[in-house]
This record gives structure tokens, sequence and C-alpha cells, in this order.
């Protein structure tokens, strides 16, 4: 252990990976120059203890929400002042509010239809051909040329002919099902016969215990049946996985909307480099069509959004993402009361942290701690075990900031070193440049 800075007041500390067998070392910075004052091999709350009682002079130290460090700063330092970080405050609530959006939203999110664009543009390129032959004599109904037509839509002006000379009396309202759609259906019935079950049974008075023990199904499964978030729908289904045709994906679409055989499209991509198969382009459209049909059907809307995109709202707002807009997130918000409602949480809580108020923290968390949303409470009742430190956090303007970029710093340290360096050695490193940048 080098010699304590007896001048030094106020700490940060974080912890950082040693090697990659999980084994983590702790840093410690000066709060007010940034310096890097120690590291010690370990993360263990007696260990850290004993190294922190040695800076008996310290009396304010900056953590993450970790439970060990909070441990260990009562054990070394009792009279310092605890601080919880304010960035690790939001982020936190952030990934909890994104595993809630994992069993509220499947692959993709349906939403009704945001404008007249929208939903030519799907019928376009995934649509069936009797959803193509409507739209066209819809259009020509609403007064529209053929050649309006044709640049409104990119179809071949011989293909608006074909469409506009079928009977439309002749055309089936019925959506084919593939076998694969069917096995989903069957799927999705036999879950939901179980979560029937399982609520029945629970608005009897049974435990959620005693419904395993009855029924046989994982206390963890009947958990996820009770929750009001429960969709029988698996979380990963409709999700798009990237592949040979993917990069592909607008072009494809495009050309399916113009009429083009499968065989055509396969002569034009190949030559931009594609090296699948005509069947597997066959394939990937079918699938995107069976699962757009699919989720059309199920949640009443008929626009989807990756799912990833409603995830980025909860770090950046809606205009600093490209692929959805006010309307499409007015939708969602309509469409899911549940994740409105974490919505409304996430940034009540941002502008909580922004105001740095008390007053308005407590009644947040009050708040979320009474919400029927299993994530945003736990949240809320770890912050209620830390309020100290997390009032702490809106009173003093110190934060994990300064030691984060140390960590970064050790980071670069040990690529230098290829990371075979022993710790001594890595220590000593850092250690020196920073007694060398401070002098």
């Amino acid at each position: 252990m080098s010699e304590p800075n007896k001048k030094v007041k106020a700490i940060c500390i974080d912890d950082f990976a040693l090697k990659k067998c999980q084994r983590y070392g702790t840093l410690m910075v000066d709060a007010d120059s940034g310096r890097v004052i120690d590291m010690i091999e370990s993360r263990e709350t007696d260990e850290v203890a004993k190294w922190l009682s040695a800076y008996s002079n310290v009396e304010i130290v900056s953590r993450d929400g970790s439970l060990s460090y909070a441990s260990a700063i009562t054990k070394g330092l009792p009279e310092a002042v605890q601080i919880t970080d304010r960035f690790h405050l939001l982020q936190n609530l952030c990934d909890r509010a994104r595993k809630c959006f994992q069993s509220i939203f499947q692959g993709r999110v349906a939403i009704p239809i945001t404008s007249e664009r929208v939903r030519m543009r799907q019928i376009l390129s995934l649509g069936t051909r009797e959803e193509k032959v409507r739209l066209v004599k819809e259009l020509l109904r609403q007064g529209r040329s053929k050649d309006e037509i044709e640049a409104v839509t990119g179809m071949a002006e011989k293909t608006i002919n074909k469409y506009l000379s079928m009977n439309e009396s002749n055309i089936s309202n019925k959506k084919q099902q593939t076998v694969r759609g069917k096995e989903h259906e069957a799927a999705v019935a036999k879950v939901q016969e179980r979560a029937d079950l399982a609520r029945q049974m629970h608005n009897e008075g049974i435990s959620m215990i005693e419904i395993s023990k009855r029924t046989g199904f994982a206390r963890n499964s009947v958990k996820d049946y009770l929750s009001s978030s429960f969709s029988p729908v698996n979380g990963h289904y409709g999700r798009r996985r990237e592949g040979k045709q993917q990069r592909y994906r607008d072009d494809v679409l495009q050309m399916r909307a113009q009429g083009k055989t499968y065989q055509q499209i396969y002569d034009i991509i190949k030559a931009q480099g594609y090296t699948g198969t005509v069947d597997a382009i066959r394939g990937w459209v079918t699938k995107e069509q069976r699962v757009v049909n699919d989720l059309q059907d199920r949640f009443g809307g008929t626009e989807l959004i990756e799912k990833k995109y409603i995830v980025r709202l909860l770090y950046k707002p809606v205009k600093q993402i490209r692929a959805i807009n006010r309307e499409q997130f007015a939708a969602v918000l309509k469409t899911y009361p549940l994740a409105k409602e974490i919505f409304k949480f996430v940034n009540r809580f941002r502008g909580v942290i922004k105001a740095r108020d008390t007053d308005r923290l407590k009644k947040w968390i009050n708040d979320a701690a009474a919400s029927d949303i299993e994530e945003i409470k736990a949240f809320a009742n770890g912050l209620k075990g830390d309020l100290s430190a997390v009032l702490n956090a809106f009173l003093y303007d110190y934060s994990n900031g300064i030691a984060e970029g140390s960590v970064n710093k050790v980071k670069v340290f040990k690529r230098i070193m290829y990371g075979r360096c022993s710790f001594a050695l890595l220590k000593g490193k850092v250690l020196l440049s920073e007694f060398l940048r401070f002098t």
C-alpha cells in the first residue's frame, strides 16, 4: 500500500477489471484534482474497508450504487459522508426499464398506421398480391392516372394494367397461413392457456408457491404469468436477424413491390455481391410477410417499429432518433399504457436529477414504490435502502465521473503492457504516471 496522502479530503472509488477471469481491483481518485491516489487488488468489503481506514483524513467518498462499497466505507471510514453517483442512478433506472420492455414488446412493436404513406409502403413491400390489387384500384378511384400510380407505387406499367384488369369480387380476403405460422399460433395458445390457469388459481387466493406445486409450472413462470406486462408471444418472435439478405433488404422489398420475380431479384443482387440462393430470398420475404401479418392481427396494429428504437428513447430524445418520429412515439404510448407509465417514471426521475430537488426525489421514490411495475418498485426500494447517499448526491457536486475516466486510463496501461503485467507493476506505472503529471 502506498503512503496515505493526508491532504486529501474527498475521494472517488470505483472498480476495474484485472483479468478476464472476473477478478477486480479498486481505484481511489482525488475528487478535487482527479489524481489517482492508490489502487488495491480487490473489491471485497473487508479488504476495501481495511484499505480505506488508512485514509482517516478523508471526509467525503463518492461511489456507485454498490452495496459492498457502501459497507466497506461504513466500516473503514464511519465518519465520512457517502455520495452515490447521479449518472449511475439514472443508468440503473433505464436498465430496469429496458428489462420491462423485453416483456412488453415482442421482436417488433405493432402500432396503428400513423400516415397514408406508411400504409402504402408496407403494402407494396410485404403485402399480398390481393392487397396490392386493392391498392392500385383504390388509387384509380381517387382519380389518379396510370402514370401517377406508376410514379407513386414504383410498379411497372404492365403490372398496373394486370392488377386493374382483375375482378375485385374474385379477390380473396383470407390470408394464407404457413406451417410455421400455425405452429406459432399453437405455441402462443398453449402458453396463454397456462397463464389463464395460473391467474384463475391466483384469483381464488392460492399463493404462487402453491400454484407452482399443483401445476408443475416453474415459480418464475408463474410470476411471469401473473405479471401485468405478461405476453404469450416469445420476446424473440419477429426480431430481425442479420443474414446474407439483410444488406439487400430495401432493394429486395422495392423490387417485390415492382412485381419482379424472385429469379429476377436474385440476378440483380447477385451482381451486387449476394452469395445466397433464390430459395433463401423467397424464404426471407415469406417470413417477413408472416411476422407482419401475425403481429398486426395479434396487436391490432398495422405499422411495425423495431424494439431497439423504443429502448433508445430511454436515453435520447425522439428528435435524435431518425428511425422513429413523434407521431409514431405517441402511437406507441397510446397503444401500450404500461410503456407510457415507464417513460413517465424515467422522465420524471431525469427531471428530478436535473433540478437536484430532494423533496421531489422523496415524492418520486414513494410514487415508484407504490407502482405495480416490479422493476420500478425494486429500484425505488433500493434507493430507500441507500437514501442517505442518494440525498447527498443532490446536495454535493461530487460524482464518479472522474473515477470512470481514471479507470479508462488504467485500461490503456493494461493494453500497453498486453495484459500480462503483474498488479504491482501496473500499480507502479499508474502511480508514477500520476506523480509526474501533477508535479
